[in-house]
């Protein structure tokens, strides 16, 4: 068995997910986790998928012949458990160009790994304003100090809110 990471990008329609499920299911592979989105009229998505060696190069071939995607199919190391904790990390604030990068930059400061990321941009009802809101979900090694980290993003900006789930997620 081996896994591969499957980064696909195209042209949207109705029906492209099932065919993405029924050529994986057809080609024997086991559909384990995805990404997938919609932005700007294109499909975007990341999906992990467990598959005989024997039935990989055959799924491959299969999905380059999706003609409304681009695709591109990576092996996946097989890596030990780090000694870490999973937490999601909301930080809101008025919109301005920059977040992302200071925040990415301060997460990255403290040797954490975001494995998720989710971000809008939205109207202020009461404000007229923007309000920009970004989910992260970060591996925090058990060593780190919440606490730390919340007090370096919170002094990237007066108006950036940090809020932290500490339930693990699975």
């Amino acid at each position: 068995m081996k896994q591969l990471v499957i980064t696909l990008i195209g042209t949207d329609r109705p029906g492209l997910v099932e065919t993405l499920s029924d050529t994986v299911f057809k080609h024997h592979g086991n559909w384990q986790a995805s990404s997938l989105s919609k932005l700007a009229g294109k499909f975007a998505g990341i999906i992990q998928i467990d598959i005989k060696n024997d039935d990989a190069k055959a799924l491959s071939i299969a999905l380059d012949n999706i003609s409304e995607l681009d695709v591109l199919i990576t092996d996946a190391p097989h890596q030990s458990e780090p000694d870490s904790t999973t937490h999601s990390l909301t930080v809101t604030g008025n919109d301005r160009p920059g977040i992302i990068q200071e925040v990415t930059r301060e997460i990255a400061k403290f040797g954490i790994n975001i494995n998720n990321l989710e971000s809008t941009a939205q109207s202020a009802a009461n404000s007229g304003g923007v309000i920009f809101t970004a989910d992260f979900d970060l591996d925090i090694a058990n060593t780190t100090s919440l606490d730390d980290l919340g007090e370096a993003l919170e002094g990237l900006s007066d108006d950036l809110i940090v809020e932290f789930d500490t339930n693990d997620i699975h």
